[in-house]
Formats: structure tokens, sequence, C-alpha cells
């Protein structure tokens, strides 16, 4: 199972040093593959590819903006450029999700262009899909082409335990978001096996299903980003190989 860091974690560190350096203290710390965002940074899907490349970092994974999934030749340049198998749909908005008629115009439109280019789909969540008791854990049900990217964070703000929502669920979860809850969602994320989301056995189960990928995710580290990536992957790394 490869590790990856999802780049819009390091959004305030590419704005300061530059993608291509970001590129570089990712592979410097240890990662194996990155999870790309529909931003060109200034440059272009594919200069950003040839970066990645050059790095020895994959992209298993990649955050698709639902407008670049609903234009069949927008989603397959970015899948040329990174590589990817698994196109993410990152964000909904609320009001949309709740929407059944446009949620199914979304996810129709999404899964018959992700089919044709050969790509698995999935949902990242955030807190508001769970606010309404199911309705997360019955999109796959209700739309077969679709599997989900639980994001452990938002499972624990949401009030639920991340684990038993990953082992109910197991089925129909294509990977895990790995970003660790202290006790708000306010608050600075904890180094990864320092929090409240029992990563251990949240790695545990993404090892046990067989998953391609587990990826890193933070909004606001608890410490410097570098120290946070090297401190974070270290504790993955010891709980998967010992």
């Amino acid at each position: 199972m490869k590790l990856g860091l999802q780049m819009y974690s390091l959004r305030h560190y590419i704005a300061e040093h530059g993608a291509e350096n970001a590129l570089s203290v990712v592979r410097d710390c240890g990662f194996d593959c990155i999870e790309p965002v529909c931003d060109e940074y200034g440059v272009s899907y594919e200069t950003v590819g040839k970066w990645m490349r050059q790095r020895n970092l994959s992209s298993l994974s990649a955050h698709v903006a639902v407008n670049v999934l609903a234009d069949k030749d927008a989603l397959e340049r970015m899948r040329d450029a990174f590589g990817f198998t698994t196109a993410v749909l990152p964000y909904l908005p609320p009001e949309r999700f709740y929407d059944e008629a446009a949620l199914k115009e979304t996810l129709d439109t999404a899964a018959k262009n992700t089919q044709a280019l050969q790509l698995r789909l999935a949902y990242h969540n955030h807190d508001f899909e769970l606010r309404q008791p199911g309705a997360l854990a019955r999109l796959p049900i209700d739309y077969p082409a679709v599997k989900l990217q639980p994001d452990i964070f938002w499972l624990k703000a949401a009030g639920l335990d991340p684990l038993t929502f990953l082992r109910e669920n197991a089925d129909n979860v294509a990977l895990v978001h790995l970003k660790e809850f202290a006790s708000s969602a306010k608050e600075p994320n904890p180094v990864v096996g320092q929090g409240t989301t029992n990563a251990a056995a949240v790695l545990a189960f993404a090892q046990e299903r067989g998953h391609d990928s587990i990826v890193l995710e933070y909004e606001q580290p608890c410490t410097d980003e570098v120290s946070y990536l090297r401190d974070s992957l270290r504790f993955m790394k010891e709980q998967l190989h010992g």
C-alpha cells in the first residue's frame, strides 16, 4: 500500500515556495505518491506531473472538481498529466448534495465520464453529509458507480467513530483520507497517531482491505509542515511495517 499526501495540505507552502519545491519536500520526507487537486499552480497539469515523475512520485487518486468531472476532455487531460486511476469528487455544496435531482445529475455525469476513461469514481466527505443519518453511507447504494473516500477527521467531527464507519461500509470504501483530529474541528491537526481518530486501527483496516494507497491530509498542522510530514509518516510506516 502506497503512502500518499493530499497536495491541498501544502497549499500555503506552495504559495510561498512553489509547487516544484513542495514536491521535493514530499519526496524527501519519504512519501510514495501524491493526490493532486484541480490546480495548475501557475504552470500546467503537465508540468506538475513531469516534476512529480522526476521525483519518483506517482498519483493513484486525484481530487477532481465537479466541473472537470462533467467535462470528459478536461478530465482526460488531467488524468493523462498525473496518471491517476481514481477520480475523487472532493466537494458538493450541501444544498446540491441534499437535492436529489441535482445530486443525480452530478453523479450520473461524473460516472459516465469516469467509466469512459476507465477511472474509478469516489466521493470525499466533509461533516454535512453526516448530518442526515445514513446519507453518506447510502450514496454507493443509490449510485453503484460511486465509492467512498471517507475522511476520518470529518467523521470524528460529526460525532462518529471512524473505524466503525469504515467497517460498516467496508465494501464501498475505495480509499481513506487519514486526517488526525484533536477534540474539535477548530484545533490544529495533531501528528497522526497522537489524536483521537484511532489512526493505527484505520491504517490496519486499509491494509487488511487491500487498498492501493492511503492519503494523509491536514488543514492546520500542530508543528511546522516538514516536521509534521516526517513525524506523521514515521508513525504510518511503523504501524504498517513494524
